[in-house]
């Protein structure tokens, strides 16, 4: 009876008492991945500034398809390799992205560890979940998560400002061309309360009288900002209305 209490005692021990096998190999193994990653970028500190540009430029460019899509519009085809490269300074906001993204993901990791080192029970239950598969290597899932973030949060905004520019809510313009366009046979050389969607190395992507436009940047004359419209009421208000009454009465009396 003793032995029996002392097996069944064994069973019910506590987790951490449990073999971790699956998840020490994987933090054994992503910090040796870590530290030639390290070396390899201190060696080679240039590699590591254009992987980031280059990861900033994809997101950039994903953002500017996703914003044109929302207007239903095709912007492959007039996208260039210069516009690839320059995404990243069209779009400063998918630099800030990538920073929070990588912030993000190693406070998870640095989080996660800690649980599994404070609560033994999680630590045995996750551990399940840490081995890897020969049909999707860990590397497989790593590379899917990069690309979700990538694609996910380039485009996470495109709704919002394209709502606000449907809407008159954004900045607007007033542009003058150097060559006349002909938008229904009307010969038009400047173009009023428009709206910048986004620019590209070749061209000026706007938003005018409900439709997308794209002008040359080699047509374009003048760009200037409109002022709000009720700060430019002000100045027109002629407070010489009630000097009108006397002049009257004067006309009345010479008439007499």
């Amino acid at each position: 009876m003793d032995e029996l209490k002392r097996t069944t005692d064994t069973t019910d021990l506590p987790a951490e008492v449990a073999k971790l096998s699956y998840g020490q190999q994987m933090d054994q193994q992503s910090d040796a991945e870590l530290r030639n990653l390290r070396r390899f970028f201190l060696k080679h500190p240039s590699l590591a500034l254009t992987f980031g540009y280059l990861t900033a430029s994809i997101m950039g460019l994903i953002f500017t398809i996703s914003l044109l899509d929302k207007f239903q519009f095709n912007a492959l085809p007039y996208l260039e390799l210069s516009d690839f490269l320059l995404a990243a300074i069209a779009h400063p906001q998918t630099a800030i992205y990538l920073m929070t993204g990588i912030c993000s993901v190693a406070f998870t990791v640095w989080f996660e560890r800690l649980s599994r080192k404070k609560y033994p029970r999680y630590a045995l239950w996750i551990d399940k979940y840490y081995r890897s598969s020969s049909f999707l290597p860990n590397w497989v899932w790593g590379l899917s998560a990069f690309v979700f973030y990538l694609v996910f949060f380039s485009s996470s905004d495109t709704p919002k400002i394209s709502e606000a520019i449907k809407a008159h809510q954004t900045g607007q313009y007033q542009l003058s061309l150097i060559y006349p366009i002909h938008p229904g046979g009307k010969e038009i050389r400047q173009l009023n309360e428009v709206q910048i969607i986004t620019r590209t190395v070749s061209y000026l992507w706007i938003y005018h009288q409900d439709q997308v436009k794209l002008i040359p940047h080699a047509n374009v004359a003048a760009l200037i900002p409109v002022l709000n419209k009720e700060l430019d009421k002000e100045p027109d208000k002629k407070p010489e209305v009630k000097a009108d009454k006397p002049a009257v009465a004067q006309e009345a009396v010479v008439k007499e």
